[in-house]
């Protein structure tokens, strides 16, 4: 019972890391979803699409009024002018001035309107170039995978190769045994199972370096235990090739790639700038608001004087009728004149102002005229760089056709060679088992087989992935 319980737990244990492999294991679709989503150069051309969109927020924005408010505040010294009376002073005064002010621009020659349409433009070239790239990233990611897969089935048959090794050493010793075969011959199988492991552990190499580039692509940490879903792989059976021509292929990419796209969008911003530069031929027209008041700590209230204490004033003599006649008035003591209030100067000194400017170009030493043929000129770059984008996808296109119809013929000679190599190592396994042979035809039978055997899976995912290059420009997605 208890050994029973062991071998339970011993199955459950299994299964769990299983389940728990299985989990982690990667599809074509979650690598490039997952790069797309972390690597940083996509991360960098996701930023330039939010500063294109800032950009154009911002030419937008330039549309609108401007608003500004500003105060000023302090004390002069000395021999000052006081900016409320406008009076030369020597007293110290304290000062406070505020503005508000508005401006909005009326015409400027097709300015604004052009320097919206052009980071518009921007930003869908941006935007295409960040698709693009994430494109790109995506097709390296898919032969990353398949260079996994690859190397996984070489893996497999390595170690496949290295049983066979094995399970003909004990037939050859038998043979050895019976005198059939001599004693050389277990040396020379014991060479090629040596070859075997050998060429087990290069490709466990290759297999082990196809995951650490496909690491780097997906940013992660060099000691992330990343496993694929190895998904069956067969070869297209209704995929031809041959009856792909360059210029329905052509047309379809031209809609679907991104970089054309952004190409073009770049020709139509470029174009925008020559109407952006010939707005300095025109005069710029804007109109004006502002709002304004001040205070001074010198500033009185002559109307409303303060009187000091009535008092007696000196006697004055008159003469009346001939009698001198004393006369004494009563006056203030003193007279004085309030400062008047923080608010009350506020509201006293409000101000108001409208208007409307025009600058109209006379002579600005050919800048203007000069902008123009820059603008001119980078459309003419513009549109030179569309041709050769334009003229690139041509020649993907055109050889990606021709390695797909190369790929094919060699996956089907390969196939043929495969088949051909297999029957005669049967054929030499048997004459060996009988002792007809000696084991270095064995051997070489063998080699031939291996050698075929790996060309045929190198051609066959050869095959598929200059298939998948195709769907690319197609516009299909990359997924198993």
């Amino acid at each position: 019972m208890q050994k029973l319980f062991k071998t339970f737990a011993l199955l459950l244990a299994a299964i769990s890391m299983n389940a728990i492999q299985a989990q982690d294991t990667w599809s074509l679709e979650r690598c490039i979803q997952y790069a797309q989503d972390n690597n940083i150069t996509v991360k960098q051309a996701q930023a330039n699409v939010r500063t294109a969109m800032l950009s154009e927020r911002q030419a937008k924005a330039s549309r609108l009024p401007n608003v500004s408010a500003s105060s000023n505040v302090g004390e002069q010294f000395g021999r000052t002018i006081d900016p409320t009376t406008n009076q030369f002073s020597t007293v110290a005064t304290a000062f406070n001035s505020i503005n508000l002010s508005a401006g909005v621009n009326i015409f400027s020659g097709g300015l604004l309107h052009h320097s919206v349409k052009q980071a518009g433009w921007d930003l869908k070239a941006a935007t295409a170039d960040a698709a693009q790239l994430e494109n790109n990233l995506g097709l390296q990611i898919a032969s990353a995978y398949l260079s996994i897969l690859l190397g996984e089935e070489q893996l497999e048959n390595a170690q496949k190769r290295i049983q066979q090794a094995q399970q003909q050493l004990d037939v050859t010793l038998k043979l050895i045994e019976a005198g059939t075969l001599p004693m050389a011959d277990k040396y020379n199988i014991l060479a090629q199972l040596a070859q075997a492991e050998q060429a087990e552990v290069q490709a466990r190499n290759t297999v082990e370096l196809s995951y650490l580039s496909l690491k780097q692509f997906l940013q992660l940490e060099p000691d992330y235990d990343l496993r694929i879903e190895r998904p069956d792989v067969p070869v297209p059976a209704d995929a031809n090739p041959e009856a792909l021509a360059l210029s329905p292929v052509y047309q379809t990419a031209v809609n679907t790639q991104p970089s054309i796209l952004a190409a073009d969008f770049r020709v139509k911003s470029a174009q925008e700038g020559i109407a952006i530069a010939k707005s300095g031929y025109y005069p710029t027209i804007s109109a004006f608001a502002n709002l304004s008041s001040s205070y001074s700590s010198q500033l009185r209230d002559f109307a409303n004087p303060i009187l000091g204490p009535i008092v007696l004033g000196d006697p004055i003599t008159l003469n009346v009728g001939g009698t001198d006649v004393e006369i004494r008035q009563y006056e203030p003591s003193s007279i004085t004149y309030p400062k008047v209030k923080y608010f009350d100067q506020i509201d006293q000194n409000f101000g108001q102002g409208i208007g409307a400017s025009i600058q109209v170009p006379i002579y600005q030493n050919g800048r203007t005229r000069l902008s123009v043929e820059r603008a001119r000129l980078g459309v003419l770059t513009a549109q030179m760089q569309q041709i050769q984008t334009q003229q690139t996808l041509k020649n993907d296109i055109q050889t990606s056709i021709a390695n797909a119809r190369a790929a094919r013929l060699t996956l089907e000679a390969a196939q043929k060679t495969m088949e051909a190599t297999e029957i005669a190592y049967q054929n030499t396994t048997k004459r060996h088992t009988l002792g007809t042979i000696n084991t270095l035809d064995l051997t070489t039978a063998r080699n031939n087989r291996d050698i075929a055997e790996n060309d045929l899976v190198v051609a066959k995912y050869d095959y598929v992935f200059k298939l998948k290059i195709l769907d690319f420009y197609l516009g299909k997605p990359l997924k198993m």
